[in-house]
């Protein structure tokens, strides 16, 4: 299963694309390294947590509450806490120009992994983010393995200390 639910309309349902749209990928036959039974290989969730900083928490947070933890990072999408198995679209975003979202997923595995490799192609080009994807089978296999540790188990992520006042105090 490709984690794409079916749409009504005849068009919604085409899986071919303008190449020049998506990065030159004209189907979602671009993800033939993820199979319809697909099932997650061995990763490493340390190894996840170092390509998610890279690649991804320029937008994306970790917490609740989808704080800010970082100089640089920007709060355009929703959290991925306990992203893992979490439907497509229920989250909040910060950029509220774009009302396109990503529909009818739900976000395990196979999903996770598509469209960490070409979000375009597996978001039908409904996606806000400046992001080309992540090629490399294995690094997306360790992030997933880091996405699923994003939960209410991970009291570190999931109590994370209270945010600091906006502004400094006051002196008298």
């Amino acid at each position: 299963w490709n984690g794409i639910a079916p749409k009504s309309s005849a068009a919604a349902c085409s899986t071919e694309f303008s190449g020049a749209m998506f990065g030159g990928v004209s189907s979602i036959a671009a993800f033939d390294d993820v199979p319809d039974d697909f099932q997650l290989p061995e990763g490493n969730a340390k190894k996840g947590e170092k390509y998610f900083k890279k690649y991804c928490s320029q937008c994306h947070s970790i917490y609740p509450d989808n704080r800010i933890t970082r100089g640089g990072q920007t709060q355009l999408g929703p959290t991925m806490f306990n992203i893992y198995g979490r439907a497509s679209g229920l989250e909040e975003i910060q950029n509220k120009q774009g009302t396109d979202r990503v529909e009818h997923v739900l976000w395990l595995d196979a999903p996770l992994m598509n469209y960490m490799k070409n979000p375009r192609v597996m978001a039908a080009g409904r996606v806000q983010m400046n992001f080309s994807g992540i090629k490399d089978f294995q690094t997306r296999v360790d992030i997933v393995h880091y996405l699923k540790t994003l939960d209410w188990n991970n009291d570190e992520v999931a109590n994370p200390p209270e945010k600091p006042a906006s502004f400094a105090p006051t002196r008298w």
